[in-house]
């Protein structure tokens, strides 16, 4: 649960507080009322934050302050000495703009409301010590990004090393400029201790720049003014992270050549899905929405399937259907996410990111996937009453009325699953990406390995079948299925589905009611 937070720590009703130096009504003292918090019915101000409602009337403010009070403020009349008549009982105000006083007893704290001087210096004396705090723990955080990426690619080839030569410079460089040179502000300060990898966010966004080492101020405020737009990197309270701690991800890679690798060694039957999923893989490389970008990809024996992320975590979808048809006879399926970044010649560039055991995975997906609520049809402007139309149908109307929506009334291009609160869904994709972000840079080289490595454990080869007197329960039999046996088994499952013109089913073995991508 999200907690109200003033410049040094969690605000609650009861507190004293003192409102720092440079707001309306600096430098009073008083008890917090309330608190409402944002997006609430009752929060009435402009604040992008939770109204912290004080009372600095609390305790009795000798004439002095009374008349610092006025000098500071000119538009008040120092003559009229209507202080107690100020409007001062229930005052707004933002948390950020409020000192949470502590360890001092209520003599004490009646001292800080003898002078503006004596108000102030505890104040800054506060935020001070909260600065240094906030910037020691960036410092000893950037230090340890800078040592586990080191630790990371310590394993590398050669070969790898010198092809990331730069992204290794500008890690070091990012490092070397944000404990040495860079002068935060506060509120800087707390925007890079959300990420679990800052010095991350600042390398990689310098890659758009032009590799000056004077030119890092101009990259770490152009990261601090676009916020919104960087929160997909993993932030400190995206905690759930993988149980596996061998996953890795692997970024800035030749799609066409790893993906392959790992089609090529486990497809047995239809290999041609692989040239079906490039295309995909092409045409999602053209098109600016990320969206569209940010796919799931699984193979097995019997094929692959790609599809977007987006579509998959919306329940009863075509790709929710596709993803989540994992069965125990399908040890060999292994999965990825796949981020298309563009085109570079005649192939498609882009980030792999490992999922880990397939059944977790589509598990996962099954508990985690947002329930349908609608449907938007794109038509195109051939023919039919909807010619040229996009429509949004509820489930229930696409469910009892779909011929007429998909036959009748005109030709569809494009269908989208909604769920009831789409941004509900966008956060959540925005976890899985931090997720996944949050993962070591794996070395190219064991991607097509671990792959290799699975085979051979869950293929057996036929002369290895041969169960020991205590393997001979039905439960052993079970876990040992010679490579023989499935692509006997797989034939005839094909067989049994292919159809009589020798066509093959558009992944037959998955073909959902939903799914019209």
């Amino acid at each position: 649960m999200n907690t109200t937070q003033a410049i040094n720590g969690e605000l609650k009703p009861g507190d004293w507080v003192i409102s720092v130096p440079d707001v309306d009504y600096g430098c009073l003292v008083g008890q917090v009322k309330e608190i409402v918090p944002l997006g609430s019915q009752e929060h009435d101000t402009g604040n992008e934050t939770d109204d912290v409602h004080v009372n600095f009337m609390t305790v009795e403010y000798p004439d002095i302050r009374k008349a610092q009070f006025f000098e500071a403020y000119d538009y008040l009349d120092p003559d009229a000495d209507n202080f107690d008549e100020l409007p001062l009982d229930d005052v707004i105000m933002a948390p950020e703009d409020l000192v949470r006083v502590t360890g001092l007893g209520i003599d004490e704290i009646g001292r800080l409301t003898e002078s503006y001087k004596a108000a102030e210096a505890y104040c800054n004396g506060i935020i001070g010590e909260v600065y240094n705090n906030m910037l020691a723990e960036l410092t000893e955080r950037l230090d340890k990004n800078l040592a586990d990426y080191h630790n990371g690619i310590m394993s590398f080839e050669k070969s790898e090393l010198i092809d990331m030569a730069d992204k290794i410079a500008e890690m070091s460089d990012a490092h070397r400029y944000m404990t040495s040179f860079h002068g935060y502000e506060s509120e800087e300060l707390r925007f890079y201790l959300r990420f679990q990898n800052p010095l991350e966010v600042v390398a990689d966004y310098w890659l758009e720049r032009n590799y000056d080492l004077s030119d890092m101020s101009f990259v770490m405020d152009g990261i601090y003014d676009k916020q919104d737009a960087l929160m997909d990197y993993p932030l400190i309270s995206d905690a759930d992270m993988p149980k596996d701690a061998s996953l890795r991800r692997y970024m800035d890679v030749d799609l066409y050549q790893y993906l392959g690798k790992i089609a090529e060694q486990v497809i047995i039957y239809y290999p041609n899905d692989w040239n079906i999923d490039k295309d995909v893989l092409w045409d999602k490389a053209g098109t600016p929405d990320l969206e569209q970008k940010r796919l799931i990809w699984h193979v097995c024996s019997t094929g692959t399937h790609i599809k977007p992320e987006r579509d998959v975590f919306v329940r009863d979808s075509g790709a929710y259907e596709y993803m989540t048809d994992y069965h125990q006879n399908d040890p060999d399926m292994f999965g990825y996410v796949v981020e298309v970044t563009g085109r570079e010649g005649s192939t498609v560039k882009g980030n792999i990111f490992e999922v880990g055991d397939y059944a977790e995975y589509a598990k996962y997906i099954r508990d985690t996937a947002l329930p349908l609520a609608s449907v938007t049809l794109t038509y195109s402007d051939n023919w039919g009453v909807n010619a040229g139309k996009t429509n949004t149908v509820s489930r229930n109307e696409y469910d009892n009325d779909r011929h007429r929506l998909m036959s009748e009334s005109g030709n569809v291009t494009a269908v989208r699953f909604n769920p009831g609160d789409e941004s509900e869904l966008t956060e959540l994709l925005r976890h899985e990406r931090a997720k996944r972000m949050a993962l070591p840079i794996g070395s190219t080289a064991e991607l097509p390995q671990k792959v290799t490595d699975k085979l051979a454990e869950v293929r057996v080869k036929p002369e290895e079948v041969k169960a020991s007197p205590d393997e001979k329960t039905p439960e052993a039999s079970k876990k040992k299925v010679s490579i023989g046996e499935r692509i006997q088994a797989g034939n005839k499952k094909a067989r049994a589905q292919k159809p009589p013109d020798g066509s093959r089913p558009e992944h037959s073995k998955n073909t959902k009611k939903y799914d019209r991508s």
